[in-house]
């Protein structure tokens, strides 16, 4: 056996391997998010895997290492994507004894998160364009969902007991209200511009935009309040 075999048949010692590991816990995040933005922007079908590895600057074979196939990469890239939003969510500060409060929280975290995430939004858009068959293929983008299911349901159930909050509250409706409100005038941000003759990109519109969000959802939920 050569002296070269010697050494490489050595244990590595702890400080040896640390390197190699954020190397490639780098070279991974690098992979993410360079499909993250060709995916957002061509959709599973259109994104071209030549393009995300020149984008993270390396070579075919660490992407097929870690991911598998193209598959297998968008898979990683939609359940980042989720996680990142639940993770975040899960941040805030939700005080359930102010239940009203805490709606009005979720909706301006919902409405900020989107704005400041294009790619995400654009990631939908192109899944929800495929009838959503790869997110349903994931226990993960269901199983992140149930905290954040779960929060509405005892803020639902807080606002019932103090009486602030109308009968015949639905979770799941409240929040397909918030993110709808949140998207919508980016996912058709264009179109309606040109439609409406209103710069929906420009900040007061925005504002305008997150202060109409806030003022309906209260009234949804403040209606029939005993």
């Amino acid at each position: 056996m050569t002296d070269a075999a010697v050494l490489d048949a050595t244990p590595k010692t702890e400080s040896e391997t640390a390197p190699r590991k954020r190397n490639a816990e780098r070279t991974r995040k690098a992979i993410l998010a360079a499909a993250l933005k060709e995916f957002a922007q061509a959709g599973f079908a259109g994104a071209r895997i030549e393009k995300i590895v020149k984008a993270a600057k390396c070579n075919i074979r660490m992407l097929y290492h870690y991911f598998g196939d193209k598959k297998g990469l968008y898979m990683a890239v939609l359940e980042s994507a989720y996680m990142d939003l639940r993770a975040r969510e899960a941040e805030l500060k939700i005080d359930f004894d102010k239940p009203l409060e805490g709606f009005l929280e979720l909706q301006r975290f919902t409405f900020d998160y989107f704005e400041k995430n294009p790619r995400f939004e654009g990631l939908l858009r192109n899944e929800n364009l495929q009838h959503g068959k790869f997110a349903a293929q994931s226990r993960v983008v269901t199983e992140t969902a149930f905290p954040l299911r779960r929060t509405i349901e005892r803020l639902i159930k807080s606002g019932q007991d103090q009486g602030v909050f109308g009968p015949d509250l639905d979770p799941v409706q409240i929040y397909v209200t918030i993110a709808a409100m949140s998207r919508f005038h980016l996912a058709n941000g264009y179109s309606l511009s040109a439609t409406l003759d209103t710069d929906m990109s420009a900040p007061e519109w925005r504002k305008e935009r997150l202060d109409h969000a806030l003022a309906l959802l209260e009234g949804y939920l403040t209606r029939g309040a005993r």
